[in-house]
C-alpha cells in the first residue's frame, strides 16, 4: 500500500529548515568519521542526522546512493529500516496498552487464540510451557520466539521460511504460534518475531489493518510522511550491498533468497518499514520529549516514562544479549561511553536495523541520533563506532563552545 502524500515538496522544505539549523555546530569527529566509512570503501554511501534540545545539529548525506549508479546520496533517501521497526511497533501496542484495550500481562491468547497451544521443544518432545507467552514477553524478547538465526539445533528445522509467502498477518501469526518455543516464557532474552506477533494483535484490537493503524496514530501525526511498508517517493531506492573479494556490491542473494524474517510479504512489525532519517528522527524525538513532538502527542509521558525502564529482570537468561544487557519496552539501554571529556550517554536508548542503520536517544543530553547505509550483513562494530564518535563528537562541541554565560 502507498501512502498518497506529496511528500517531495515536503521534504524539501523540511531538508530547508534542517540545512539552517545544522549550522549549529560541526560535528567534525562525525563527519570524518562518515567520510573515512566511503573513502576506506566501507560504505557506498551513509547518511546521520543528530538533534539536541529539540533542533537538529547535525544533517548529512555523504557518498553514492549505489555502486551501479553515479547519484549522490541525499539525506531525504528512503531506506529500508529492519528492526527499527520494532521500537515503532513496541509505541503502538503501548498506545493500546495506554487506553486500557490491551492488558501488559495479558495472555497472547486473549487475542489470538492459536497460542493456547503453543509447545515448547525439549530434547525432541513438545511439551505444555510452564505458562503462557503474554504480551509484555512479546516486547520484551522473552516470550521464547526465535528467529530462524537465533534458532539453532533441535529448533531449526521448525522455525519455518514459508511465512514469507503469507500475505496477511493473520496467517503469519498462526504459523508463529504453531513454532516450538526455544525456551520458557519469561525466562530467556531470545531475538525474535514476537514483534510481528504484536502487529498482529494491534489488528484484533483496533479492528484495523496494521500499516492503517500507524499511519493514524503515529506516522501522521509526527508527519512521518515516507515511512511504511512499501518505499515511498520517486526516488530510486538504495539497494542493499555487501562485501565481496574487498569491493561493495549489490546483494543479489539478499533480494534473491533470504531469510524470511527479511522480506516477508506481510507487515511485519519486526523488520518491514521503510523510512527516512528525517522520519525516524521525529519519531524518537517524540520518544524524546514524552510522548510529544510539535504538539502532537502519541503516548502520555508516564507511558514513556513506563516504556524506556529495564525490563530484564536477574532472573532472566541473558546469554543473548552482547551489548546491551538491559532491554527496555522497545529499547536496549547502553552504557556510558568513556569521551575525552568524561562519561557520556549512560542509560542512552537504542537499536539498529539489519543493513546497517542505528538510532539512539540520550536523554542525560535531550540529544537523538540516526545513522543509515544499506549494507548487509549487520555490523556492530560499525554501531558502536557511531555511538562514540557521536558522544565524542558533542563532547568537543562543548569543549569548544567554552564556559556558558
Amino acid at each position: 500500500m502507498r501512502f498518497k502524500y506529496n511528500s517531495i515538496i515536503f521534504s524539501f522544505f523540511v531538508s530547508l529548515s534542517f540545512a539552517i539549523a545544522c549550522s549549529a555546530a560541526d560535528l567534525k569527529p562525525l563527519q570524518d568519521w562518515m567520510q573515512s566509512l566511503v573513502d576506506d570503501n566501507k560504505v557506498v554511501g551513509c547518511m546521520a542526522q543528530i538533534t539536541q534540545d529539540g533542533n537538529t545539529i547535525y544533517l548529512e548525506a555523504i557518498g553514492k546512493r549505489s555502486p551501479e549508479a553515479e547519484d549522490l546520496l541525499l539525506p531525504t533517501q528512503v531506506v529500508r529500516i529492519y528492526s527499527m521497526t520494532k521500537a515503532i511497533t513496541s509505541a503502538a501496542i503501548m498506545q493500546l496498552i495506554e487506553q486500557g484495550l490491551i492488558g501488559i500481562d495479558d495472555p497472547v491468547s486473549f487475542y489470538i487464540p492459536e497460542f493456547a497451544d503453543v509447545k515448547i521443544l525439549i530434547n525432541g518432545e513438545f511439551k505444555p510451557p510452564n505458562k503462557e507467552v503474554t504480551v509484555r514477553e512479546l516486547i520484551t524478547h522473552t516470550s521464547g520466539i526465535g528467529y530462524s538465526f537465533s534458532a539453532t539445533g533441535e529448533f531449526l528445522p521448525y522455525y519455518r521460511e514459508d511465512i514469507i509467502d503469507d500475505k496477511t498477518l493473520e496467517n503469519a501469526a498462526k504459523k508463529i504460534a504453531g513454532m516450538p518455543l526455544i525456551s520458557q516464557p519469561g525466562s530467556k532474552f531470545i531475538y525474535g518475531l514476537g514483534i510481528d506477533v504484536l502487529g498482529r494483535i494491534i489488528e484484533v484490537v483496533s479492528g484495523s489493518d496494521f500499516e492503517s493503524y500507524l499511519r493514524k496514530h503515529i506516522f501522521m501525526p509526527l508527519g512521518m510522511v515516507d515511512t511504511g511498508f512499501t518505499p515511498m517517493r520517486l526516488l530510486q531506492p538504495m539497494p542493499i550491498v555487501t562485501e565481496i573479494n574487498g569491493n561493495l556490491v549489490v546483494d543479489n542473494i539478499h533480494y534473491a533468497k533470504s531469510a524470511y524474517e527479511l522480506n516477508p510479504n506481510y507487515a511485519s512489525g519486526g523488520g518491514g518499514l521503510w523510512s527516512t532519517i528525517g522520519d525516524y528522527t521525529r519519531f524518537i524525538m517524540a520518544i524524546e520529549q514524552n510522548g510529544e513532538l510539535e504538539g502532537k502527542r502519541i503516548l502520555g509521558s508516564e507511558t514513556v516514562n513506563f516504556m524506556v525502564q529495564n525490563q530484564i529482570s536477574p532472573g532472566i537468561n541473558r546469554e543473548n544479549i552482547e551489548n546491551p544487557i538491559k532491554f527496555s519496552l522497545g529499547f536496549g539501554i547502553r552504557s556510558a561511553i568513556e569521551t575525552s571529556s568524561g562519561l557520556r550517554g549512560e542509560g542512552r536508548l537504542a537499536w539498529g536495523g539489519a543493513a546497517c542503520s542505528y538510532f539512539f536517544i540520550d536523554p542525560s543530553q535531550d540529544v537523538t541520533a540516526v545513522f543509515a547505509t544499506q549494507l548487509f550483513p549487520f555490523n556492530s562494530q560499525l554501531n558502536d563506532e557511531f555511538h562514540y564518535i557521536v558522544l565524542e563528537s558533542l563532547a568537543q562541541e562543548d569543549v569548544n563552545a567554552g564556559p556558558q554565560k
